[in-house]
């Protein structure tokens, strides 16, 4: 007994010793995610930005593709934060897409030149909060935020000032077409780490993208992207080539009369199954005595020709039916309706319904069915 204790001791320290050496060997990492990543949750990342706008309702997603890619329609909204390049190109595209009615917000603390936008160089950095003012609303209580940029917004024509600082505008916006570019000084706020540090959020919320369509919160610059489909890695001859060979096949086995579509199955085989089948589930209804759930059936079924012949909803009193009857048919056809609907409603008031009743009235139902079908 004392050694299979020792053997089972032994079992599982071994165990131990195998499970802690491959944990300090192959100790799991977390992800390295580029900073000002929409989905990063790491300090550097803006993902709290991502959720916050969410959980206010906005229809935030991911956007990895070039801007050349932007959808070609209005009222959204573009995100930007500290990206790693933008090119002329790209500066294009966006102002592009903004003069069709589309918002751009560029977070940056260098940003590059973006007309009417013009800057200002600061002799010394002050990374120390300090008061910010919101031009927009002088009304909100100041609060305070640090700046890490070198430069600030100057004030000309066509630029409204939003937030400023002791040492000049850090957030202006630009009309462009139908659209407008926001520029902010402060990427930094939107980062995890820091977002709801010091009020950030507060004030960054009036100039966020609000009652968007979509707001796109751009991933692209950050090295992000969308792999293509699986047409976009195949040159445009070779598709093209590929397409004509496709219909040259298809009309190869047209011509060749090659079927590939499904045996029609004998009319008269459909008829006497169809025959059977209505036989055997009559006969189901007569012995079930459920004579007036086979009429109900019938009643439903004309009220829907109904709806399609004259627009009656299927849930009309008989006064609303009369009604269109005596409107888009004669007076003969009322008659017969109004005789059929009184037999409608007397089986369901009734408390014995045969089938000798349900025979008579399924006969009227019948004549006025195939009237409405025009048959």
């Amino acid at each position: 007994m004392l050694k299979l204790y020792k053997r089972q001791l032994a079992l599982l320290l071994s165990v131990l010793a195998f499970l802690i050496l491959g944990y300090l060997l192959v100790k799991p990492g977390l992800p390295d995610y580029p900073a000002y990543l929409s989905g990063s949750p790491a300090a550097n990342g803006t993902k709290g930005l991502y959720v916050l706008l969410k959980e206010r309702g906005e229809p935030v997603k991911a956007w990895r593709k070039p801007w050349s890619s932007l959808p070609e329609t209005q009222g959204h909204s573009l995100v930007v934060i500290q990206p790693l390049s933008l090119t002329d190109k790209d500066r294009e595209n966006a102002l592009r897409w903004v003069e069709r009615g589309n918002d751009l917000l560029l977070f940056h603390s260098s940003p590059p030149e973006w007309t009417p936008f013009a800057y200002s160089k600061l002799e010394k950095v002050n990374t120390e909060a300090v008061p910010i003012t919101d031009l927009l609303q002088p009304e909100a209580p100041t609060r305070t935020g640090s700046i890490a940029a070198s430069v600030r917004i100057q004030e000309a024509s066509g630029v409204e000032p939003l937030l400023r600082d002791e040492e000049g505008v850090v957030a202006a916006r630009s009309q462009h077409g139908q659209g407008t570019v926001t520029l902010v000084l402060m990427p930094q706020w939107t980062r995890n780490d820091t977002v709801l540090a010091n009020a950030h959020f507060e004030l960054l919320w009036p100039y966020l993208p609000q009652d968007r369509q979509a707001v796109w919160f751009d991933d692209y610059h950050h090295g992000v992207q969308d792999k293509p489909g699986l047409l976009a890695i195949y040159p445009a001859w070779l598709l093209a080539v590929i397409a004509q060979a496709a219909a040259a096949a298809a009309l190869w086995l047209w011509l060749k009369a090659v079927r590939f579509g499904p045996a029609y199955t004998p009319r008269s085989w459909t008829v006497r199954r169809g025959d059977e089948t209505l036989l055997a589930a009559a006969g189901w209804y007569d012995r079930r005595g459920l004579a007036r759930e086979a009429l109900s059936h019938q009643e439903a079924y004309v009220r829907s020709l109904l709806r399609e012949k004259w627009g009656v909803r299927t849930d009309a009193t008989d006064g609303q039916i009369l009604a269109a009857a005596r409107l888009h048919g004669d007076k003969a056809d009322a008659e017969w309706l109004a005789g059929l609907l009184a037999s409608f409603r007397k089986a369901r008031e009734s408390s014995v319904y045969t089938s000798k009743q349900l025979e008579q009235d399924s006969r009227a139902a019948d004549e006025l069915i195939r009237k409405l079908e025009g048959k």
